[in-house]
């Protein structure tokens, strides 16, 4: 981590020279910070230089490197905290020079480590780079033994292809590269091929080598020789490297030869290797073993093979046969022995290494169930070997590789979205700028780069082609895991009192474990006590729950953070509190509408990237003073215009902004866009109240904008798209709910470089859409998500670049174009939950396609209604069985589990609500697990959000007193979810709100209207007392005439929700006007009368 934390020191320093710190900047002068800049060049260069190199002396100047960059990173950061703070002169000034002494200090280390890097240096020498120790390659065991056994279960395709490729055309020299990760099964392919007597007789001349070990250009010569017997004891004496190379050479013109060069390393390699063979077009060939996407030059004739995972029938094929041979699987293992080799995800090395410890082990079902549950630990326990095959991807990555490799283990095992991975990188600093280039193409290319050392793999692609999600193997992230722990990178875990947490500059805390249980309880919630040794921490991704660390100790923990990732939903404004002048990345959700406050810009001076999931964010002026800012995302936010310069009264500008999501339609004005005039990426949510028609219409002062994602839930307002031109670069354009007329669609055709469009619930509506020759040139990809089209009359002119076609929920449209089938681009058609008649049309498309000769277009039928209910059924069992066991973390993921199904759009099944909910009634009542209170209780909400059956169901299972009870409970939540559910279980029936008033609701109900209520819970007690209060039979009056004093002092709240629900709570109780009057509410409610918001005046007409 040497080049890391080198590279993130001086990224520091260049920050510490800007003005934006003015009076909090460290006492250093402007010659100090430049020569310690020189010095940070000087490593990182020596660092770049060496890292093929290998040595214990290297590797211990490497630590030295890091230790001291943390050092001074950790004193440079901690000044610049300190004197955040309020503190006289007289402090300041101690301190200063308290700093100076101790810079001073480390720069000596520091001039002390770059001695030692200038020795080493001079000690290498001007040696080549091929002939150094670099070239010292694997020192161990570059493969496991067990894998050649010649089984080539789930290779047999395979096999046969290289076969082919390498038997049949050209004749001309070609070289077959066959790569994949580490333990896929590459050497045990080649080998099967190489020995295969069909090749052996097509290839008079074979030979195998290896160059991953000590390799020399002598030593792979005399290798060559000797494995086609063409070396003898003299030449092997006296020959030298030159005269090797000429003999080889001479020796295979005009034959036809096969060299399987295994396990190749270095791409500057091939160049020396190219020129030992001859091509005389002699159908000879040069294959290639290799664990990197492409090692030769691409001048040459060569056929990349990338090795797939197996599948689970070949996965478990090939474990069975290790450990039974010929013999049958025992039935009572078969099971448990498919699970084992699923969870191999389908690594032959894994495979084969389990298979050898369960063939020496007890066939015992308990035994197999627990190598079931522990793959990796086993693995690694059995074979030290298998490690080692692992090890040597992370060794042999570049040194600016290896922190953004190492983050891949900070992500659940799952996949990881690249846009938030890019973000995370930059903001930890890995990325080295590059001119000409932003910091996020420097990090798509190291994602390219690990991407082709199949170390990451591509999970998903977008609709531009981008890599959208990415995932590791889970052997390669428990390689991530072992060796961020051992270079104290980060430290991973579901227990904050785990050991070696507290060396760590990043904490990953991952959902479902002790930690979630232990911090959920209220009485641990205090973490001052075991938290003071975490200064060093930079990082901190975690769950909502483990967001109570940062909360109970206000950040005073952790005063150098640079990333804070909090997932769920916040109960407290984070913003409002957090001073973090280090911080480049916050991410976090909230409940609350947040007003950010106009410190932002001192708390929080060099951030990059703010992500707040909540309602509503309104920006402070001030935000243009943080021209850090590259990526600025919301659930709504309103951007006020540009403060103006001190300096020379300009409007400020956030030249580094790039991403803008969600902005309010009533924040596009010309003055915002013209102050963020590098944005890339925007997103716009036309609101009703406040859309005018010409604020879109400045949308061509972005002249970089390239993706726009337009949000409306205006029902047919042109004004939308009338007299709009957009920026020219837009290369993909989403439309979503804008209910535009097809025919206004030209001004989108028209765009010159369109290539991407989407458009999603009824972004337009109509019956026909035509399209106009000539637009849509550089269309590639077109979704229609949810529209009411039903005639779509266009054909090959139209969409002439076309590649891809999605049709969702196109329920009415009657057929596809059957031209669509002749644009010469077009590869694939979705269809998912379209007509029976379009999807007839798809199919006949592809038909005639064939009949044609083309067999490329691809027709994909999806209903997604079906499979959603196949999921269901799938899930029901697994479901049933957690939330029925005694253990409480199956419990809570049951309910969670249970909470994301009814998150889909199609309805749970009766059965399958009739036998969850008893349980989350009991859970209800679990105020020894709160974490498992809420998510019961969100269950359960959405639930009562349905039918008058799930609700009955829900009463008859008890939840009324234990709902009842909860509005006394010490947590937010619980109250407002309890709150939430009495009021739909109050306005489902009469017999309901009697029963909810028998159990006594009243009084602990209006013990919620206080001065200190949120309100949210105003808003929702509110609601539950006027559906209480109301009802086709009245209440009876002694159960609720304690309403009506607190509902006389709600009406004259200023809140519209609250306001509106307790004046139909009062209109409830008008058939007793008499005591009404007596609460002196008819001077509110006249002026209300008067009012221009409808609502107040049709409940208080009713007077």
């Amino acid at each position: 981590m040497a080049y890391a934390a080198v590279l993130s020191l001086k990224q520091n320093l260049k920050q510490i020279s800007n003005p934006l710190l003015d009076q909090h900047q460290t006492p250093l002068q402007d010659q100090q910070i430049k020569s310690l800049h020189e010095k940070l060049s000087f490593l990182l260069d020596f660092l770049d230089d060496s890292w093929q190199r290998r040595s214990e002396e290297l590797r211990c100047l490497e630590r030295e490197i890091r230790d001291a960059a943390y050092k001074a990173e950790d004193m440079v950061e901690s000044h610049i905290s300190k004197n955040f703070g309020e503190e006289g002169f007289q402090e300041r000034q101690m301190r200063d020079q308290t700093f100076c002494v101790n810079f001073e200090i480390v720069a000596d280390e520091i001039d002390s480590i770059m001695t030692k890097a200038a020795k080493l240096t001079e000690l290498w020498g001007a040696t080549d780079l091929h002939q150094s120790q670099r070239t010292s390659l694997p020192t161990g065991p570059s493969r496991l033994p067990s894998i050649g056994k010649n089984d080539m279960v789930g290779f047999r395709n395979d096999m046969m292809q290289l076969m082919d490729r390498l038997t049949g055309y050209p004749p001309a020299l070609q070289i077959i590269q066959v790569t994949g990760m580490a333990g896929i099964g590459k050497t045990t392919l080649a080998r099967n091929v190489y020995n295969d007597p069909f090749v052996a007789y097509h290839f008079p001349i074979r030979a195998w080598v290896s160059i991953s070990q000590d390799y020399r250009e002598r030593e792979v010569l005399l290798s060559l020789l000797d494995s086609m017997k063409l070396l003898s004891a003299e030449m092997h004496q006296q020959s030298s490297t030159e005269g090797l190379k000429e003999y080889l050479h001479e020796s295979l013109e005009g034959r036809r030869f096969l060299v399987v060069v295994d396990d190749f390393w270095n791409p500057e390699d091939w160049n020396f290797l190219r020129m030992i063979f001859p091509d005389d077009k002699t159908g000879s060939r040069i294959m290639l073993t290799t664990r990197l996407s492409s090692v030769v030059d691409a001048r040459y004739q060569s056929f990349p093979y990338h090795m797939q995972f197996l599948d689970e029938t070949d996965s478990w094929n090939l474990l069975r046969r290790e450990v039974f041979g010929d013999d049958s699987c025992p039935p009572e293992l078969v099971e448990t022995g498919k699970e084992i080799s699923t969870n191999c995800k389908g690594l032959p090395l894994a495979l084969v290494v389990i298979g050898g410890h369960l063939s020496n082990a007890n066939r015992t079902k308990d035994h197999w169930e627990y190598v079931a549950e522990n793959v990796k630990s086993v693995v690694n326990a059995a074979d030290e070997k298998c490690s080692e095959i692992l090890s040597l991807s992370y060794d042999y990555l570049p040194h600016y590789l290896k922190a953004c490799f190492l983050y891949m283990g900070v992500f659940p095992e799952d996949e990881i979205r690249v846009s938030k991975l890019i973000k995370l990188w930059a903001a930890e600093g890995f990325l080295k700028p590059v001119r000409g280039k932003t910091l996020e193409e420097v990090a798509e290319e190291y994602l390219g780069d690990l991407i082709s050392r199949n170390l990451i793999l591509i999970s998903e692609k977008s609709s531009t082609g981008k890599i959208k999600t990415c995932s590791i193997h889970d052997m390669v992230r428990d390689l991530c895991l072992r060796k961020a722990q051992e270079e104290r990178f980060c430290h991973v875990t579901n227990n904050v009192f785990a050991e070696g947490i507290k060396y760590s500059r990043r904490l990953c805390i991952h959902p479902w474990g002790t930690f979630h249980k232990e911090w959920s309880n209220s009485d641990n919630l205090n973490v001052n006590p075991s938290m003071g040794s975490l200064a060093p921490v930079r990082s901190i991704l975690c769950s909502v729950f483990a967001g109570e660390i940062y909360k109970s100790s206000d950040g005073k923990h952790f005063p150098l953070l640079r990333v804070l990732d909090l997932k769920g939903k916040l109960e407290w404004d984070l913003i409002g509190e957090i001073k973090l002048v280090h911080s480049r990345y916050l991410s976090f959700s909230s409940f609350k509408k947040i007003s950010i406050p106009k410190t932002l810009p001192d708390s929080l001076r060099f951030l990059q990237t703010l992500i707040v999931d909540c309602k509503e964010v309104h920006l402070p002026e001030e935000i243009w003073r943080m021209p850090q800012l590259r990526h600025l995302l919301f659930g709504r936010c309103y951007l006020p215009c540009p403060a103006r310069s001190p300096i020379d009264g300009e409007n400020l500008v956030l030249g580094n902004l790039l991403t803008l999501s969600k902005v309010s339609s009533s924040s596009c004005t010309k003055e915002v866009f013209e102050g963020v005039p590098n944005l890339n990426k925007l997103g716009i949510l036309v609101e009703k109240f406040q859309m005018r028609p010409f604020f879109l219409s400045n949308l061509v002062n972005l002249p970089q904008l390239k993706t726009l994602k337009i949000r409306s839930g205006i029902y047919s307002d042109v004004s939308v798209l009338m007299n709009l031109t957009f920026p020219p670069n837009i290369k993909k354009l989403t439309l979503e709910g804008c209910h535009i007329p097809w025919e206004y669609m030209t001004i989108v055709g028209s765009m010159p470089n369109l290539e991407v469009l989407k458009l999603q619930h009824y972004a337009c509506h109509g019956p026909e859409w035509e399209p106009t020759e000539g637009e849509f040139c550089k269309l590639k990809f077109l979704l229609l998500h949810g529209t009411d089209l039903v005639q779509w009359k266009a054909d090959e002119t139209h969409f002439p670049s076309l590649e891809h076609l999605i049709l969702r929920s196109c329920f009415k449209l009657e057929e596809i174009p059957y031209s669509i089938g002749d644009v010469l681009t077009l590869q694939i058609i979705d269809l998912d939950d379209a007509s029976p008649s379009a999807v007839i049309s798809a199919k006949q498309i592809q038909e005639e396609q064939m009949n044609l000769g083309n067999d490329s277009l691809q027709v994909c039928v999806l209903h997604k209604y079906h499979l959603k209910r196949l999921e269901q059924e799938k899930a029901k069992a697994q479901i049933m069985a957690k939330v029925s066991s005694n253990d409480d973390t199956l419990q809570l993921e049951a309910t969670a589990q249970f909470c994301s199904l009814l998150f889909d759009s199609i309805p749970l099944s009766k059965e399958l609500i009739s036998g969850v909910v008893p349980r989350l009634v009991e859970f209800l009542a679990r105020n020894d697990y709160p974490q498992l209170q809420c998510k019961a209780a969100e269950a359960i909400t959405s639930i009562s959000n349905g039918s008058s059956d799930n609700i009955n169901i829900m009463i008859d299972h008890g939840a009324v007193p234990i709902l009842v009870s909860l509005l006394s409970s010490p947590e937010d939540i619980l109250r407002e979810q309890a709150l939430h559910l009495l009021g739909n279980f109050a306005g489902d029936s009469t017999e309901s709100r009697d029963l909810i008033l028998g159990y006594g609701v009243l009084m602990p109900l209006l013990a919620q209207f206080n001065d200190k209520t949120k309100l949210s819970i105003m808003r929702k007690g509110t609601r539950t007392l006027s559906n209480i209060c109301g009802g086709r039979i009245w209440p009876q009056f002694k159960q609720v005439k304690s309403a009506i004093c607190p509902l006389a002092h709600l009406i004259h709240t200023d809140d519209e929700e609250v306001l509106n629900s307790a004046c139909w709570a009062l209109l409830g109780l008008s058939y007793r006007k008499k005591d009404i009057i007596q609460a002196g509410v008819f001077p509110r409610l006249v002026e209300l009368l008067l009012s221009v918001k409808k609502s107040y005046m049709i409940s208080s007409l009713f007077f």
